[in-house]
């Protein structure tokens, strides 16, 4: 269970571990149940594994490790982009953040951008779930997708604005992960049972305004950082978005709790 005194450094005791090939220090980088979730498409070469996944302890998460699969494609290790807070509570924050994988020559192999969510649990912070772009590439111009990205934000809003609850839930692609704060990792499998669990709360007619901001984008994914008023009551949280099916649409979302 994640035991580190702040969020950054669950950030980077995670890749720190991972070099160092241990097992044990890289699960216990993670909160539980601990969730991966990734925007790239479902028939791409990025999902040898499932797009969503859920652990419920590290026995699970280390199933299936990583490294062997990993050198045999001239991996020797990876290196953390720089972390950066982009929203938080003294209980959650969303980092966004990513690494770059190098040969032993040190020559990049493949780079990625995530944004972690870091919980804080009884014993100190770690990582309660990865929101993974899968799709990110090193100097592309990705106007067009954070553009396709901040429309379907629109969409969801527009549909929560009117209170329409079939409108709401056809604005998420499933299974739909909702995280709402330590220990907390909610799947929805599909729009009845979105309904079934929110649409009371989609129902009730309130006015709201939205501030929305892209904060990671590729080919195939976006996170978006918002700030949502709704009624009286203001919070915050992220989403994650990905393109399946040529719609653009929330695939995970996560509240500052």
């Amino acid at each position: 269970m994640g035991r580190y005194e702040s969020p950054e450094a669950a950030y980077y005791a995670f890749l720190e571990t991972f070099n160092a090939r241990d097992a044990d220090g890289w699960a216990g980088v993670n909160s539980w149940p601990h969730a991966r979730v990734s925007a790239a498409a479902p028939d791409t070469s990025v999902h040898w594994r499932p797009p969503t996944r859920i652990f419920a302890n590290a026995e699970q998460y280390l199933s299936a490790p990583l490294w062997d699969d990993l050198e045999a494609t001239g991996w020797a290790r990876s290196e953390s982009a720089p972390p950066q807070i982009v929203q938080s509570s003294p209980t959650t924050a969303h980092i966004a953040g990513g690494w770059t994988r190098y040969r032993a020559d040190d020559t990049p192999i493949a780079s990625n951008r995530i944004v972690y969510v870091a919980t804080r649990m009884s014993e100190g912070w770690g990582l309660q779930a990865q929101l993974k772009l899968d799709s990110f590439s090193e100097g592309v111009d990705f106007a067009a997708e954070q553009q396709a990205a901040l429309a379907a934000i629109d969409r969801t809003m527009n549909a929560l604005a009117t209170a329409d609850v079939d409108a709401w839930t056809a604005t998420f692609h499933y299974p739909l992960i909702i995280l709402f704060g330590p220990g907390q990792v909610q799947v929805i499998e599909d729009a009845a049972e979105m309904s079934e669990r929110h649409g009371a709360w989609c129902a009730e007619a309130l006015p709201i305004s939205h501030e929305s901001e892209i904060v990671q984008a590729g080919a195939s994914g976006a996170t978006v950082a918002q700030v949502l008023t709704r009624g009286d009551f203001s919070f915050e949280q992220l989403f994650l978005l990905a393109l399946r099916d040529g719609q653009w649409k929330p695939i995970a979302i996560s509240a500052i709790m």
